[in-house]
């Protein structure tokens, strides 16, 4: 008598296997969404126009320069001369549109196995705040001040060892305070830190370290990993803050090209992609200036950049290892400004296919940012210890 059973190729049970078609894999229904991390720099943005004449492209935003010290001793019979007042400086925010957009269809929704309706509105909500916050922080990183870890004096100087510490977060807060820039909660500045730069603070001990007060005193802190209120700023984690690879050069390693890298293509063909690192600094002749590697498929090794002239077949490429930078922002109020036309917010868009099955749902805001007290702001360019 033939047997059916769920597994295939076992003869030495007998008979044949006409069950297995029978089982199937089975489909959690519930699916959950990337992980996220909270939006945070727009808050910074506590200057907004606040008596706006009319609406427009662009909102300028003033303000009022002081006279100049007067020490000299008046005399009683002389009426002093009076002096002009000086003409107001002036921060512009240019306005501009932000949106984007999804087209759900009438087949999706009847055919996904998951409810995608509120799935859609959840994704265009997180991206709506996610973009902002990205936005404004592109400009936060414009400020004019800023301080570098160890030493360096520079973006592209920067080394593996030269990290955050106790010495520049009590630099950065006394350079504040002599800017006379106002706090922000208290007598605190506000201080936005990526993790893994948080932790090189954590982790330096001795006299006039974050972790010694905290070992004697407060052991709570230690075990909860919070950093909070130090020298003069509360601390802010977050993975959002700015990361580059664009400091010193760790190490090199050099390949030729097997086949051209053709005009507008984003891809070079090597002979080995052995050693060759994402986000490794990319030169070589005809390679675009600035180019990075953003990603690695086999001998296929794709560039951040458009190739404008032909890589020609054996042409020498050179890939350079960076240290990863790290910003840490310190801010007191009114260092970023946001002027607002329309609020950004989640637009359900009309169904206009002759037969109702394209469904668009977006998000659209029109808005712009500007560093508008340079002396309340201070970027702080580190690297990390614990970033390979």
């Amino acid at each position: 008598m033939a047997n059916a059973y769920t597994t295939t190729g076992s003869s030495s049970l007998g008979g044949t296997v006409g069950g297995a078609g029978l089982v199937q894999k089975a489909y959690d229904r519930l699916i959950e969404f990337a992980l996220r991390a909270q939006p945070l720099i727009r808050s910074v943005a506590d200057k907004t126009p606040a008596r706006q004449s009319i609406p427009g492209s662009s909102v300028v935003l003033q303000r009022y320069v002081d006279l100049t010290q007067q020490t000299n001793t008046l005399t009683e019979q002389t009426d002093p001369d009076a002096v002009a007042l000086a003409t107001p400086t002036y921060t512009t925010i240019t306005l501009a549109e932000y949106g984007n957009a999804v087209l759900v269809t009438r087949a999706l929704e009847l055919f996904s196995l998951a409810d995608v309706d509120p799935a859609v509105a959840n994704i265009i909500a997180f991206n709506m705040a996610d973009s902002i916050d990205t936005v404004a922080q592109n400009v936060l990183r414009t400020g004019a001040n800023a301080l570098y870890g160890g030493t360096r004096t520079s973006t592209a100087t920067l080394t593996s060892s030269d990290t955050f510490t106790s010495a520049l977060a009590r630099k950065t807060t006394a350079k504040l305070r002599a800017n006379k820039a106002i706090p922000r909660k208290g007598s605190l500045y506000w201080a936005g830190i990526h993790p893994e730069v948080s932790h090189d603070l954590r982790a330096e001990t001795g006299v006039g370290s974050w972790r010694q007060p905290h070992e004697y005193q407060a052991n709570d802190a230690i075990w909860a990993g919070e950093i909070g209120t130090y020298e003069g700023a509360f601390y802010v984690e977050s993975p959002r803050l700015y990361t580059d690879y664009v400091g010193a050069a760790k190490s090199t390693s050099t390949t030729t090209t097997t086949a051209s890298g053709n005009v507008g293509t984003y891809v070079l063909a090597v002979t080995s992609s052995s050693g060759i690192l994402v986000s490794d600094a990319v030169a070589g002749t005809n390679v675009p200036t600035g180019a990075q590697v953003t990603s690695i498929s086999g001998l296929n090794v794709t560039i951040d950049t458009a190739i404008v002239t032909q890589v020609t077949s054996g042409a020498s490429i050179t890939f350079t290892h960076e240290t990863k930078v790290f910003n840490t922002y310190f801010a007191g109020q009114q260092a970023l400004a946001e002027a607002v036309a329309e609020e950004p917010h989640v637009v359900i868009g009309p169904v206009v296919d002759k037969l109702m099955r394209h469904r668009p749902l977006g998000w659209y805001g029109v808005l712009g940012h500007a560093i508008y007290r340079d002396e309340a702001l201070y970027r702080v360019e580190t690297s990390s210890s614990i970033n390979y």
